[in-house]
């Protein structure tokens, strides 16, 4: 008999002792994905430009996981933001183990609508947000010799769709 979910009560990996950051952490797949980190053992910090709602998702994680869970308000597209964030969870969970990129954002409309300030603001967060937070990252990772980096990307990024060029070309950037 086949199951398409775990069995109660059974692991499927285990990372106690592992922290993670996760970036767009405090809704959506960010959540789901720190959840499921959280589930399986790992301290987590939970960053949105939104500081409120990650410091009430860390605040659930903690409910739920009885894991250590903070927050901390930061915009992925400003490298100062960045690096204070990485010495805050650095300082706060010793360390970043696991760095889980989901911060986003997606503004739809017809090509001939979008400004290019839209375009730009799209590709600043998808893009060079999530380099900025891959290159901070690598320090640490490399100096412990140990990491892992997992990048949000989309099907969109390989097909594109009519009223999201801004969103499927960022996403094909970060898939590529």
């Amino acid at each position: 008999m086949s199951h398409t979910t775990p069995l109660p009560g059974i692991k499927l990996f285990q990372l106690t002792g592992r922290t993670a950051l996760v970036t767009g952490g405090s809704k959506g797949l960010g959540y789901a994905m720190a959840a499921g980190l959280a589930s399986a053992g790992a301290d987590v910090m939970l960053v949105s430009r939104h500081a409120d709602e990650a410091q009430t998702a860390a605040a659930n994680l903690v409910r739920d996981y009885g894991c250590r869970a903070v927050s901390h308000g930061s915009d992925v597209t400003v490298p100062a933001q960045v690096e204070a964030m990485f010495a805050a969870a650095e300082r706060e969970l010793d360390k970043v183990d696991i760095l889980i990129n989901s911060a986003g954002i997606n503004i739809r409309a017809p090509i001939a609508e979008l400004t290019p300030e839209q375009y730009d603001e799209v590709m600043r967060v998808n893009v060079r947000g999530t380099w900025l937070c891959c290159r901070t990252a690598l320090t640490g990772m490399r100096a412990r010799n140990w990491g892992r980096i997992i990048n949000l990307s989309s099907a969109l990024g390989l097909v594109g769709l009519a009223g999201r060029t801004p969103y499927c070309a960022s996403k094909g950037a970060v898939a590529l």
